[in-house]
């Protein structure tokens, strides 16, 4: 079974459109077809689903920065779950976890920010 991840709600209900399936909370789940022996859980990132942690969770003293202070640029960039998206988050994880899963594809926007927008599960 494999876990199509797409960008947008709408764009998971696009793709799972031609195929028999059944809407859950959050995914909606494809039966076994030909493409998809196993079937599929089809689901969506509502976006960015994740953005970088604010300045001052590297380091006290950027809460309050000035010009001369700048570039503030930490020694690695951290994620975390936008608070708005943590059901979604949450969704897309249990999905994941799911043992009858083998595989995940990527279904987001194709560029550089659509990539980025899958490649934190």
């Amino acid at each position: 079974m494999k876990v199509v991840i797409a960008e947008k709600p709408d764009q998971a209900m696009k793709l799972a459109s031609p195929f028999s399936h059944r809407k859950q909370q959050g995914y909606v789940e494809v039966h076994p077809n030909r493409i998809f022996p196993n079937g599929a859980f089809f689901t969506w990132a509502v976006g960015h689903i994740c953005e970088l942690v604010p300045p001052e969770a590297y380091n006290p003293a950027w809460k309050r920065w000035s010009l001369p202070s700048l570039p503030l640029i930490p020694d690695s960039f951290r994620h975390q779950v936008m608070k708005s998206k943590f059901k979604q988050f949450a969704i897309i994880k249990q999905l994941l976890k799911r043992s009858e899963v083998k595989g995940i594809i990527h279904a987001g926007d194709a560029g550089r920010e659509g990539e980025q927008i899958g490649s934190r599960y």
